[in-house]
C-alpha cells in the first residue's frame, strides 16, 4: 500500500500565468524514507501544502492512505499525520508545553507525555520558555516536537533541520529512525541539504520549476549517473598532459578539482567504461598514473545533473581549458 499517491497534481496562481507545480505524479510506499529534493521556489512546498489540503489543487488527485484527499468535506486524515512546516508560525506567549497542548485538540488526538519528555531532553528543549525568547534553532526544535507529539502514520516534514546544529541534526535523525522502527510510519522530507537525505531516504524525487524531472531510490540514482574519477599522478607535467587527452576524447567531462599532482572529474557511465578501456590499451606509464579511483557520484552531483543550467565556480568543463591555464 502506498502512504502517499499523487497522480497528475497541479497548482497554479495568478489565473493560471503561474505554474507552481505542473502535472506531477509520484506515490510513496507505506514505510518508506522519500526525499523530496529542490531548490526554493521548485514547489517543495507547494506540493507539502496541497498533500495536507492546505491549498486548493487547481488539477490531478491525492491520497492519503488510501483515501482520496478533499478538504472542503473531510479533514480528518490529518490526523494521521505529523506535519512540520518550512516557516513555523508560532504564538510568541505560548511555552512548548502549551503549544502541545494546543495542537493536540486541534488534531483530536492523546499525548503521550512520557514520549514528550523524552524527545525534548535529546534535543534539549526547555518546555516552560515563552516562544518570543528562543532562538530559530531552538524554535525549531519545538516544531519537530510538535510533529512528533502523536503516533503519526506519516511523517511530512518541510526542511526540518533548518536551523539546527550538526549535532542537532544527527540526533534529530536518530530519534526519526527510532520512531520508524517502532511504528513503520511513512517519512516524507522535503529538503535541499543533499547530504543529510544521500544518508537518511531510500527514495528520492527531484522537483525542478514545478516538475518532477527524476525518481528513483538512492542506490539506483547513483548507479546511473555520473562516475567520480579520482586520478594520482607522479607529477604536476603528467597531470596536465592527461587533462588535455581528457579534452580531446571526452569533452563532456566536468573537473571537480585538482590539486598538483591530483585531479578529481566527472562522467556519465558509458564514457567511464570507454576510457577506462582505452587506458587499458595505452602505456599507463605515458600518462605516469599511480593510482585511480571510480565511485558514485554522491546526490549533490547527481542533483547539479538535473539543474546545472550554466557553469558554476565549482564545477567547469573542459570545453574552458585554454592555452593549459585552468579557470
Amino acid at each position: 500500500m502506498n502512504a502517499i499517491e499523487v497522480k497528475n497534481l497541479s497548482k497554479y496562481y495568478s489565473r493560471g500565468n503561474v505554474k507552481a507545480v505542473d502535472a506531477i505524479s509520484f506515490n510513496v510506499p507505506q514505510g518508506s524514507r522519500f526525499g523530496f529534493l529542490g531548490p526554493n521556489g521548485a514547489g517543495k512546498t507547494t506540493t507539502i501544502r496541497c498533500l495536507l489540503g492546505l491549498l486548493k489543487v487547481t488539477a490531478g488527485n491525492i491520497k492519503i492512505l488510501g483515501e482520496t484527499v478533499d478538504p472542503t468535506k473531510d479533514v480528518t486524515f490529518r490526523n494521521h499525520i505529523g506535519y512540520l512546516p518550512g516557516e513555523l508560525g508560532i504564538y510568541k506567549q505560548m511555552t512548548a508545553t502549551k503549544l502541545i497542548s494546543f495542537f493536540a485538540k486541534l488534531y483530536d488526538i492523546e499525548i503521550d507525555w512520557d514520549i514528550i519528555k523524552e524527545v525534548s531532553e535529546r534535543l534539549q528543549i526547555d518546555m516552560d520558555r515563552k516562544m518570543g525568547v528562543l532562538s530559530k534553532g531552538n524554535k525549531q526544535k519545538i516544531g519537530v516536537l510538535t510533529a512528533l507529539m502523536g503516533k503519526f502514520d506519516i511523517l511530512i516534514m518541510d526542511e526540518p533541520t533548518s536551523g539546527l546544529d550538526p549535532l542537532m541534526q544527527l540526533e534529530f535523525y536518530r530519534i526519526i529512525s527510532e520512531r520508524q522502527k517502532e511504528s513503520n510510519c511513512t517519512v516524507f522530507v522535503s529538503s535541499h541539504v543533499l547530504p543529510e537525505i544521500d544518508k537518511f531516504c531510500d527514495m528520492v524525487a527531484i522537483i525542478k520549476k514545478g516538475k518532477i524531472v527524476e525518481i528513483s531510490d538512492v542506490q539506483n540514482l547513483k548507479a546511473k549517473s555520473l562516475k567520480q574519477i579520482e586520478l594520482d599522478f607522479t607529477s604536476s607535467e603528467s597531470k596536465q598532459d592527461f587533462l588535455f587527452y581528457l579534452s580531446s576524447q571526452f569533452p563532456e567531462a566536468t573537473v571537480e578539482h585538482q590539486f598538483e599532482t591530483q585531479l578529481t572529474f566527472l562522467l556519465p557511465p558509458d564514457a567511464t567504461r570507454k576510457i577506462i578501456s582505452e587506458l587499458g590499451t595505452r602505456e599507463w606509464a605515458g600518462f605516469q598514473i599511480k593510482d585511480i579511483t571510480i565511485q558514485n557520484s554522491n546526490l549533490e552531483n547527481i542533483f547539479m545533473q538535473y539543474y546545472q543550467e550554466t557553469k558554476s565556480n565549482s564545477h567547469f568543463s573542459l570545453k574552458d581549458l585554454k592555452g593549459g591555464v585552468m579557470p
